[in-house]
């Protein structure tokens, strides 16, 4: 565009298709008109022009298109933006943005639709979205369903499609007479290659994080203290495919919620998660499954609050879904916005049955006599939002269902030391495949169906991943806890699993497993023994024997002049970590009892005193002991 052609094109004042701004520093504004044209007939924004309609250009900084390119990348669906750079004078310049009229409406901005009336730009109601999203072809993504011809066979992991695949056979979802082995098969059998090129879908399942360009595949995670996000206990951010990040976000909820007891007229108590993990894990899997993938910038976020746990994922319900009958019968029809993806997460059984994940959700949460969980739509996001147990009077009845919640532990969930179940791993070795479990099995006493059943479940996921832990079984097949600890008693009890250290390991058919490495906090490092004992295979709270020879307080006061309160939380963390586990900020919280920034100084004093090593690959701020510190 030429200048000559600008001063026409503004000459006219703004209207239906043209607006002015004076700055990108309105860019937001820009955007959102942007929008409305695509969702109208097209138009430009021009900035550099003041509201009495004088051309003035503006200065042209370093970031001053990268900041556009940013702003560009909250459309949805993307938008084609045609961007001119018209100079005004030697060091001012006009920036002119142009649309069509879009021929995939309706567009949002951020999370909103827009809409032009006039001059004017204002919201799109819902329900004009809504008709217009019908008659773009429904509330199903495109996205899955975009090949990626960037992406081949060596960026997916294999073995998770034939684990999948072997799963859906196992619980009939699947027929026998599928080649299990052959990945690439399967992936056309899924839906996710067509005529030899992947699609998108196919990364979001089976992508491996170290070879994909997917930024939206990564969850973030923190553990706030209070009820707001002013002070963080405890975050973590991870990337890969939905299977690992579905992982990842279990585990966290292991580590950092109370483990509860609840009975319900029987002698012996059920131990499980405060908030019972399959109705957790049933969330996560709405968020995966029906969360919107086409901006890049968007992820899904978990939250752990005193009073809430938090789920928060980009997307939207399908039209007409009513939110205020969201747990009240009928069941609403079930529209997956993803429908690839969540046909593999049923086959997989992470979604057991079409339209009943909100009813099962709630049915969990009446179980334990927690309300269910509010589930809000809001700005482009879907929210569910569980309520924790409040314990502060003592045990809690509810009088709907005669559940009683014992709180177990000693302290409360801000220095960490009530009960917790953390990652204690497996790793079962000697024997794979469908064969080598029914050879374990004929080794075990005479079971009832059921129970053998379970301890087939637990045994396949030990051969499918060698360091899995119990939050990820927990995770992966839908088990309780209880039922996870029983198989793997009844498997130590045959001999079949040995305890060592912090974790168990399999002597199958004779031969003595080795520790497989395991990269999480808490967790030994390779090439280093981990202490031998007789853990238990659920988590309490035994800490690990500290080497011989580990010094007293008052060794560690004179040999490097600490005072005394300093050296008694040092000889605390060597006594509970000595040389061989990685611990960060939140575990000397949950050991010293110390505030977060107490907690912090202790840190910089041992890195000072030369105490620690800092750990890389087992994200940011980890730390262990040197060996010389207990020598």
């Amino acid at each position: 565009m030429t200048l000559g052609e600008l001063k026409e094109l503004i000459a006219n004042d703004e209207g239906e298709t043209v607006e002015v701004k004076e700055s990108t520093g309105q860019r937001r504004d820009a955007c959102e008109t942007l929008c409305a044209f695509l969702n109208k007939n097209g138009g430009t924004v021009v900035f550099g022009v003041t509201k009495k309609g004088k051309l003035t250009g503006q200065l042209m900084a370093d970031t001053t298109k990268r900041d556009l390119f940013d702003a560009f990348q909250k459309f949805e669906p993307a938008a084609d933006i045609e961007v001119s750079y018209v100079p005004v004078d030697e060091t001012h310049t006009a920036i002119v943005c142009h649309v069509d009229a879009g021929n995939r409406k309706p567009y949002i901005y951020d999370g909103k639709p827009h809409k032009r009336v006039q001059s004017s730009t204002t919201k799109m109601s819902q329900e004009e979205y809504e008709r217009m999203l019908l008659a773009r072809g429904g509330f199903r993504s495109e996205w899955e369903d975009r090949p990626n011809p960037v992406l081949s066979l060596d960026d997916l992991d294999l073995e998770a499609i034939r684990d999948t695949a072997r799963k859906a056979v196992r619980v009939g979802r699947l027929d026998e007479s599928i080649d299990t082995e052959n990945a690439a098969s399967l992936l056309d059998h899924f839906k996710l290659r067509r005529n030899g090129v992947l699609l998108n879908g196919a990364a979001v399942l089976f992508g491996k994080a170290d070879r994909i360009d997917y930024p939206q595949l990564e969850i973030k995670m923190g553990w706030f203290k209070g009820t707001d996000q002013r002070v963080f206990l405890d975050n973590s951010h991870v990337q890969g495919n939905v299977f690992k990040l579905m992982d990842a976000a279990i585990a966290f909820c292991f580590k950092h919620l109370n483990l509860a007891a609840w009975t319900s007229g029987k002698i012996e108590r059920d131990e499980e998660l405060e908030i019972p993990a399959d109705a957790l894990r049933e969330a996560l899997v709405n968020a995966f499954a029906h969360r919107s993938y086409e901006n890049r910038r968007q992820t899904i976020y978990l939250a752990i609050y005193d009073d809430r746990v938090e789920i928060k994922n980009p997307g939207s319900f399908p039209p007409k879904f009513d939110l205020t009958r969201l747990y009240s019968p009928p069941i609403q029809h079930s529209e997956p916005r993803n429908e690839k993806i969540a046909h593999v997460l049923y086959l997989r059984k992470s979604i057991e049955t079409w339209g009943r994940g909100l009813t099962r959700i709630a049915d969990e949460c009446n179980r334990v006599g927690l309300p269910v969980p509010e589930v809000k739509e809001e700005y482009g996001c879907v929210t569910t939002v569980f309520k924790r147990p409040d314990w502060t009077g003592g045990n809690t009845p509810d009088q709907r269902t005669g559940i009683v919640a014992a709180r177990t532990g000693t302290d409360t969930a801000r220095t960490g030391t009530t009960h917790r179940l953390s990652g204690t791993a497996w790793a079962i070795t000697g024997t794979t495949g469908t064969a080598g479990v029914e050879d374990i099995l004929a080794r075990l006493p005479k079971l009832r169906k059921d129970a053998r059943a379970n301890v087939e479940t637990v045994l396949h996921e030990l051969i499918a991943d060698k360091n899995a832990t119990i939050p990820q079984i927990c995770a992966r097949t839908g088990m309780a806890l209880r039922t996870i600890n029983n198989a793997l008693a009844t498997l130590r009890g045959a001999g079949i699993l040995k305890a060592r250290g912090n974790g168990i390991v399999g002597d199958c058919e004779g031969e003595r497993a080795k520790k497989q490495p395991i990269k999480s906090e808490g967790q030994p490092i390779e090439g280093e023994k981990p202490h031998i004992g007789s853990r238990k295979p659920h988590i309490g709270d035994e800490k690990p024997s500290i080497e011989p020879g580990k010094p007293s307080i008052e060794d560690l006061a004179l040999k490097y002049g600490l005072t005394r309160p300093t050296s008694e939380n040092i000889h605390k963390l060597l006594c509970a970590f000595g040389s061989h586990i990685v611990f960060g900020r939140s575990m000397i919280m949950a050991e010293t009892g110390l505030e977060i920034t107490a907690a912090g100084v202790l840190i910089k004093t041992m890195l000072q005193h030369r105490l620690l090593d800092t750990v890389r690959g087992y994200g940011k701020g980890k730390y262990r002991f040197r060996t010389t510190v207990l020598s």
